[in-house]
């Protein structure tokens, strides 16, 4: 499946997903400086290339949404183990194609990687967490902290349900 046509079909899926936890936003401010939201960061700017009418994922505060699914008692540990390792194999992969980690190659080298990873188990169970969670970011309701000024509804010209989550009767 192409992955326009992959983005397509999951933002009408994941439309009314949302993750959610009782206090305060669920999605974090993080800094993407640090490893591994710098690889991660440049990873889904690369799955999610604004410019074709796409806003820039990360206006949807989606690093911060990762952030807090890693630190989330109710996601797995074995999903977290595989979104936490993931950024070093695709470095170890950059590194034995171009002798240097994923964020230092050009565009052009990083889709090549992308494409080869995607081809294995790992690389493809990797990408499709992080794709499925920037999704969850993009589509979710704003009183979760991601999908920050409805950037993600307006995009779509989405109009959510009613009535919408409020802070203090969310569902965990």
């Amino acid at each position: 499946m192409k992955r326009r046509k992959f983005i397509a079909y999951s933002a009408v899926l994941l439309s009314s997903t949302v993750f959610a936890k009782e206090a305060g936003s669920y999605a974090l401010q993080v800094s993407v400086l640090k490893e591994p939201y710098q690889t991660i960061s440049m990873v889904i700017n690369d799955l999610f290339p604004s410019g074709v009418g796409m806003p820039n994922p990360h206006s949807f505060n989606v690093i911060g949404f990762l952030k807090a699914v890693m630190q989330d008692k109710r996601v797995p540990a074995e999903k977290k183990k595989i979104l936490r390792n993931g950024t070093g194999w695709i470095n170890q992969k950059a590194q034995n194609h171009y002798i240097k980690n994923y964020i230092e190659l050009s565009p052009d080298q990083r889709q090549k990687i992308l494409k080869t990873i995607s081809q294995k188990q790992w690389g493809d169970t990797w990408l499709w967490y992080l794709m499925n969670y920037t999704l969850e970011a993009m589509f979710s309701d704003p009183v979760y902290g991601a999908n920050i000024n409805e950037t993600g509804w307006l995009w779509l010209d989405y109009k959510p349900g009613l009535p919408r989550p409020l802070k203090v009767n969310r569902y965990v």
